[in-house]
């Protein structure tokens, strides 16, 4: 397989969708549309699920249909190695995004604090999972930080494996790496409006 053109200026969305096709990815991909219309959108997926209207390319892989986050973790890791935004498939994309690449970092991760909406329903989740794996950006140099991700998950507890282990990872290697990893509030790039009804 060929790895994916980049968009315009260089720019691909990534998000991993599996199962039945929703409203939920197609909203992810008329909004990159709409806020990033010279971005290439690719959904990583396995063989299995159809594919979501719009989207520019597909990458499928295997999948045991067990443990998912080390099977989105395994997509990251053998992601091509380009200027990337990873996503979650529930993200709405409000703005421009393709900006924050003007900014030096091999990885970039949106981190809660104090001023994220989401910690009042769980006000714990900063110190355990410090970084929202909803939006992340990643260059070529920053390609080795999911490998590593990807490794710490693998060796988690199944309840880990299945959800949440990604995150635990993301916060272990960025504490550890070498690489520059770049820090944005999730209160402005990862906003979760729903929390705050």
């Amino acid at each position: 397989m060929n790895p994916p053109v980049a968009g315009l200026d260089g720019i691909t969305v990534a998000f991993l969708y599996v199962g039945a096709v929703s409203r939920i990815p197609r909203i992810i991909v008329a909004s990159v549309r709409a806020a990033m219309p010279h971005a290439r959108i690719v959904q990583m997926t396995d063989y299995l699920t159809m594919e979501v209207n719009g989207v520019d390319e597909l990458i499928r892989k295997k999948w045991d249909q067990k443990f998912l986050m080390p099977y989105r973790l395994l997509h990251l890791r053998e992601f091509p190695a380009v200027n990337v935004i990873f996503l979650d498939a529930d993200v709405e994309v409000q703005k421009d995004l393709s900006r924050l690449f003007k900014d030096e970092f091999d990885i970039a991760l949106t981190f809660r604090d104090e001023t994220d909406p989401s910690l009042r329903l769980t006000p714990l989740a900063h110190k355990l999972m410090p970084f929202n794996a909803g939006v992340m950006l990643s260059r070529a140099s920053g390609m080795e930080f999911w490998a590593e991700a990807h490794r710490l998950c693998l060796g988690m507890s199944e309840k880990n494996r299945d959800w949440l282990g990604d995150q635990l990872a993301i916060k272990e290697v960025a504490g550890t790496t070498k690489l520059k990893v770049k820090q944005y509030p999730c209160a402005k790039f990862n906003y979760s409006p729903a929390f705050l009804n």
